[in-house]
């Protein structure tokens, strides 16, 4: 029996016509089955059912009831919570349970077929949850359980998942915003689909009637692991996710830094499996309280909370807008076009097909989203440009203007300009700024979890030139495939505390980060004066920090080439090692322009007719024009493990450690390939289980001083080389000697003025090793 409480709370919202649409589906569904009108239709209709149309007679049903104003204000009788909170424990018991006995929903499908008075339908719900409420169950009115990528978040056997998380800690922190004012109004508000998603909420039945006729899909991928990309394309593969998803069942979760890792690695997989992504959106619902992301190539930032349980129809539109979506508005990258033919893009009037997949990618969520394709013109056969896209700092000098300089001062063996331009979206610029436009960046999100930051991590790195891009002053702030929920279908110097006296590790605690290359290996560079804070992330304060224009930018170079791994032959590898080192050498001579990021993705092969070079130097993002020869800058720079000794320990940055960065290069391929499995090539030696794993792996002075040991013994070295290898242990240990080895066996770390005795060196011990292949 209700309560006068409860009858004044019906008696003052009716119902009305708020279940004629059950009623309406309930007739059809007797109709269909061929029941006659009586007085057991009801349960006639529940028996001879389907368990799949039955179970969704009572879904209709018990959400049409949700959406009445009184569910909201009706307390429950079993806990604090109201009536609304108890039929989502119901939906939920319904929706989970495969044996669930829907005999027990009759009562209520008649009270409401019948059309008895308000209170009475409301009693018998009362009844109906009796047996199903707990206090300790959880509820959560979630219309789909959201994505969980699981163990499928690591790749290879380097990434343990504590690695995995260290290294997304570290990309995040000083680069978080809780509660962004304007947020809902910037991605959800105004749109083309607004009044649509509206119109869902107020025709929402079920999540399979309304949810299955849009222009996206949701998918759970609970107790599922979802497909790599590389591993086949279909309809839970992690290419076709537009939006990602995390389910917690304590409300105290929605703010912890465990909750913000796990949705930061379903989007990592995301930027990982679809290099074009400008950004990725997503939400976390814990309990009852839902908050929306969006992982921008900045870091990620959130809406202000709410609970769905006083908002329901906020909750609808939300999950209905983004299956409304259109692809620009979910993140992708529609500069690049696609049609029957393939991808490609529009460029000085020109169509430039472009190949399928990148050659080249990164593999994190604060970085420069670096993504390489070949391309071509649509009437040729062969591929002739690499195709770059890229998010850069506005305040470091743009690799176009510095590739055209080089063109004009004739340097040979890099990669040719061919032009350069701003990406834009819908029209306008693809920015930072643009993307986050219109919204209110409070204060930066301390990420309180302790780490012991021992292990670099590889995709932790390029550039806090493109981070929280915060406000300037206080006035600046910053496919249609939907198969998984989600959803398928320059520098910046931070304030930080005096300096410390002791050896700092490369953890975010550090200051005046500027992080570099974020791909397939380690890129970093810091200031020299190293500001070092606690280890311990609870005691690290972030200050306020004025940063430069982040754009998404697009390069046309060429020849078109291949990655450095892909090499045919021992000799098509040294070949085309030597002629990059030629064109670094012509570069810093011609063109007055120094490199300073030599790395395995940094060189690419050519497929080069006879004479030409059989190997390129690609990526000037970090090359400094110079005024005089040689120079540096004073902070670090380069791909970890790639970095010399002495720019590890912050020197001024020289020719000669790009030459000392080329032999790290080639020790890490021989040890890394030429492994023969069934006939295919592989890393079957990855760097973890490698000597290797010390040279980026611990503090600068670490690996400075583990390097330095390893060119001292360099016997552990030579002893990895793979079996393709192995007759190049000679070379390895000239180059050794012409860069490295000084007085007592002391590795040498010095520059000479006459940069001919290492070119020359290095260049004829190449010519040497290639002479001799064969022999």
């Amino acid at each position: 029996m209700a309560t006068v409480s409860e009858q004044d709370s019906t008696g003052s919202n009716p119902i009305k016509e708020g279940l004629d649409s059950f009623r309406r589906f309930f007739e059809s569904t007797r109709v269909d089955l061929g029941v006659t009108v009586s007085s057991d239709a009801v349960q006639a209709v529940l028996s001879t059912a389907t368990t799949t149309v039955a179970k969704n007679l009572v879904l209709d049903l018990v959400l049409a009831l949700q959406s009445q104003p009184v569910a909201r204000i009706l307390p429950s009788r079993f806990n604090r919570r109201t009536l609304l909170g108890d039929l989502s424990g119901y939906v939920t018991l319904i929706d989970s349970n495969n044996n669930f006995d829907i005999k027990s929903a009759i009562p209520l499908v008649e009270s409401v077929v019948t059309n008895v008075p308000d209170v009475e339908i409301w009693t018998t719900v009362f009844n109906l949850v009796a047996h199903a409420a707990s206090p300790k169950a959880p509820t959560p009115p979630t219309v789909l359980t959201p994505l969980r990528s699981g163990s499928a978040s690591q790749r290879g056997v380097e990434q343990t998942t504590d690695e995995v998380d260290q290294r997304i800690l570290e990309e995040l922190t000083g680069r978080v915003y809780y509660d962004v004012g304007g947020f809902y109004e910037q991605y959800f508000e105004g749109k083309s689909w607004s009044n649509k998603a509206r119109d869902i909420y107020e025709g929402f039945r079920t999540q399979y009637s309304v949810l299955s006729r849009l222009r996206h899909r949701y998918y759970t991928s609970a107790n599922k692991v979802l497909r790599d990309s590389e591993a086949g394309h279909g309809e839970h593969d992690r290419s076709n996710v537009l939006v990602i998803g995390e389910h917690k069942r304590n409300h105290d979760e929605d703010s912890s830094t465990k909750t913000l890792l796990q949705l930061a690695g379903y989007a990592r997989e995301v930027f990982r499996s679809q290099p074009d992504r400008r950004f990725v959106p997503g939400f976390t619902i814990c309990g009852s309280i839902i908050r929306l992301w969006v992982f921008d190539m900045s870091g990620p930032y959130s809406s202000e909370k709410f609970d769905v349980h006083r908002e329901p129809e906020r909750f609808v539109k939300v999950i209905a807008s983004y299956a409304l979506m259109t692809d620009a508005e979910l993140g992708l990258n529609t500069f690049i076009k696609r049609d029957e033919n393939g991808k490609y893009i529009i460029t000085r009037d020109v169509r430039i097909s472009l190949e399928d997949k990148p050659i080249a990618s990164t593999k994190a969520i604060v970085c420069t989203g670096t993504t390489c394709y070949r391309g071509k013109r649509s009437d040729l056969t062969d591929w002739e440009y690499v195709v770059k896209f890229a998010w850069l700092s506005d305040e470091r000098q743009r690799e176009g203007e510095l590739l055209k300089l080089a063109k004009e001062r004739g340097v040979k063996g890099i990669t040719e300009w061919f032009n350069h331009e701003q990406v834009t979206i819908d029209g306008s610029p693809d920015t930072i700024t643009s993307l986050r436009k219109g919204m209110k960046f409070g204060p930066l999100r301390k990420l309180s979890i302790k780490a012991s930051w021992v292990d670099n991590s590889k995709e932790s790195s390029r550039a806090n030139s493109r981070t929280s891009n915060s406000l300037r002053g206080k006035s600046r702030s910053g496919v249609g495939r939907l198969t998984s929920l989600g959803i398928t279908s320059s520098s910046t110097s931070i304030s930080s505390r005096p300096k410390r006296k002791r050896d700092e590790r490369f953890t975010p605690e550090t200051s005046a980060i500027k992080r570099s290359r974020l791909d397939d290996s380690q890129v970093v560079t810091t200031n020299t004066e190293l500001e070092v804070i606690e280890n311990e992330l609870d005691n690290f304060n972030i200050y306020s920090i004025e940063e430069p224009e982040t754009d998404s930018l697009a390069y046309l170079v060429s020849p078109a080439g291949r990655p450095l791994h892909t090499y045919r032959s021992v000799r098509e590898f040294l070949e085309a090692l030597r002629d990059a080192i030629t064109g670094h050498r012509s570069l810093l001579e011609d063109g007055k322009i120094l490199h300073r990021d030599v790395s395995e993705n940094n060189i690419i092969i050519t497929e080069s007719p006879p004479g030409a070079p059989k190997g390129d130097l690609i990526d000037l993002d970090l090359a400094k024009k110079l005024d005089s020869v040689p120079s540096g800058a004073n902070h670090r720079t380069g791909t970890m493990q790639f970095m010399a000794i002495e720019v590890l320990q912050g020197k001024a940055h020289t020719y000669r450690h790009d030459l000392e960065s080329f032999f790290y290069v080639f020790i890490w391929m021989c040890i890394r390939n030429g492994h023969e499995v069934a006939g295919d090539r592989r890393r079957v030696r990855p760097a973890k289980t490698s000597i290797l794993r010390g040279w980026y792996t611990g503090t600068y002075t670490e690996i400075a001083n583990t390097k330095r040991g390893h060119m001292v013994g360099f016997e552990d070295i030579t002893a990895e080389f793979s079996p393709e290898f192995c007759g190049l242990k000679d070379l390895a240990e000239e180059l050794r000697n012409t860069l490295l080895r000084g007085r007592d066996l002391a590795p040498f770390t010095g520059t000479y003025k006459d940069r001919s005795i290492m070119y020359d060196g290095t260049i004829n011990a190449f010519n040497k090793a290639i002479s001799h292949l064969g022999k």
